[in-house]
C-alpha cells in the first residue's frame, strides 16, 4: 500500500480520528434463499461446534450465548439451502470449522504453519489425528473429513481437496500489505477468503457430476472470480470498524486510501468499495447469462443446474453480514433480521446505526 511518507502519516491520522462511517445500502438484485431446516441446523452445528471453541466454565452461558449469535451455520444455510438435512448440516459444521481455523490461525501466528500443514495433512488422510497437534480446529477437521467423504463422490472429494489446498497456500504465504496494488489485492482476497471451497458443497448438495472444461471455462472463471470479489468486499466493509480497532491495516478501505489518489476521506472509500460491490454484481451477472445459455444449447443439465444454484452465494453472503454478532455485538437492539444503512458510529462492543432523519410526525413539521 505505497504512498509518500507524509501523505501516509495524513492518512493514518485521518483513519486514527475515524469514529463513525456513513453506511450505504448495498444494493442486491438478487434473492435471498436458505435452506429450509436452517433452524434445527443450526442449533445441531452450533452444539457440534460449541466443543471446539475456547469457552470459559465460569462464564459459559454468557459465551455460548455470544457465539449462537454469531450465527455461523446460518451462513451455510444461506449460501448453499439446497439438499437434505444432512447436506445442510455438514456445510452448517463447515461454516463453522472455517471461522475456528480463522481465528486459530490469527491467535496463533507463530503456529500458523503448522496448523495449516496439520488441517490439509487431516483432509488428505495422510495424517490421522494422532499425529497433529492437539488443537480444538484439528479434532473438528478430524471429525467432519469422513462425513464429506461419504456425501460426496470421489471425485468431488478431490477437488474440495484442491480448493482446500489452495486457500491454505494463499494462508500460509508470507504477503507485504504495504506492496499491494488494488488488483494484486483482489487475487489475493479471492484465494485467502475461505468460503470458496464450498462450491463443492452446492455441487454435493445437487448431487451433479461436473466436467473439467466446464469448470475451466473462461467464462466460468470470471463468473466466480466477480462473485468472490463481490463477497470480500463486502466483508471487508463489515469488518472495517474492528481492524480499525485492531489496527490491522488488511482491507480495501485502507488499500483505497493509500493507493487511489481520488479517495481523499474514509467516507469516500466506503462509497467506492460499495460501487465496486454494485459493478461486481453486474459482472458475475453478464458472464452467468453467457454460461447458462450455452449450457442450455448444449443440453448440459448439471451445469445449468449447478448455474442456477451459485447465484445463493451473493445475497447469501451480503444478508448474513447484516445478522451477525461477530461484527454487531451481542442482543444489539439494531439487528432487525432485514439490511441497515446509516450513520455507523464505532463502538468497542456495539454496532451503533443512527437511521437517517425522517421528520414524519406532524409535531417535527413545525
Amino acid at each position: 500500500m505505497a504512498a509518500p511518507s507524509i501523505y501516509r502519516l495524513q492518512i493514518l491520522e485521518q483513519l486514527l480520528a475515524c469514529k463513525s462511517i456513513y453506511l450505504p445500502q448495498i444494493r442486491c438484485s438478487l434473492p435471498l434463499q436458505c435452506h429450509p431446516d436452517y433452524a434445527s441446523v443450526s442449533r445441531q452445528a452450533n452444539d457440534w461446534a460449541f466443543r471446539f471453541l475456547k469457552i470459559n466454565a465460569t462464564n459459559a452461558a454468557a459465551e455460548k450465548k455470544c457465539f449462537t449469535q454469531w450465527r455461523t451455520p446460518l451462513y451455510g444455510t444461506f449460501v448453499v439451502p439446497w439438499g437434505d438435512s444432512r447436506h445442510a448440516l455438514a456445510a452448517a459444521k463447515y461454516t463453522w470449522l472455517i471461522t475456528i481455523l480463522d481465528d486459530a490461525v490469527d491467535e496463533e501466528p507463530s503456529q500458523r504453519d503448522e496448523i495449516l500443514e496439520a488441517y490439509m495433512s487431516l483432509a488428505s488422510g495422510q495424517r490421522s489425528i494422532a499425529q497433529v497437534p492437539n488443537k480444538p480446529v484439528l479434532v473438528a477437521q478430524a471429525e467432519l473429513v469422513p462425513d464429506l467423504r461419504k456425501l460426496m463422490s470421489p471425485l468431488l472429494f478431490q477437488r474440495l481437496l484442491v480448493s482446500y489446498r489452495k486457500f491454505v497456500g494463499c494462508y500460509s504465504a508470507k504477503v507485504d500489505e504495504e506492496e499491494f496494488t488494488k488488483e494484486s489485492y483482489a487475487v489475493h482476497r479471492r484465494e485467502d477468503f475461505i468460503v470458496k471451497p464450498m462450491l463443492n458443497f452446492t455441487q454435493m448438495c445437487l448431487g451433479v457430476e461436473l466436467r473439467d472444461k466446464d469448470l475451466e471455462s473462461e467464462e466460468y472463471l470470471r463468473a466466480i472470480d466477480a462473485m468472490f470479489d463481490h463477497m470480500w468486499l463486502v466483508n471487508d466493509i463489515f469488518s472495517f470498524p474492528k481492524e480499525l480497532r485492531k489496527k490491522t491495516f488488511k482491507n480495501i478501505i485502507f488499500l483505497l486510501l493509500f493507493t487511489d489518489h481520488t479517495v481523499r476521506s474514509v467516507q469516500q472509500a466506503v462509497d467506492k468499495a460499495n460501487a465496486m460491490i454494485q459493478e461486481k454484481e453486474q459482472e458475475f451477472m453478464y458472464y452467468l447469462e453467457i454460461l447458462t445459455r450455452k449450457a442450455m444449447e448444449s443440453g448440459n443439465h448439471d451445469f445449468l443446474a449447478y448455474l442456477r444454484a451459485i447465484p445463493a452465494f451473493i445475497p447469501g453472503n451480503l444478508r448474513w453480514h447484516y445478522l451477525t454478532a461477530r461484527y454487531h455485538g451481542v442482543d444489539n437492539p439494531f439487528l432487525t433480521g432485514e439490511p441497515f444503512s446509516g450513520t455507523w458510529l464505532f463502538h468497542d462492543t456495539q454496532t451503533i446505526i443512527l437511521p437517517e432523519y425522517k421528520p414524519t410526525h406532524p409535531h417535527l413539521q413545525v
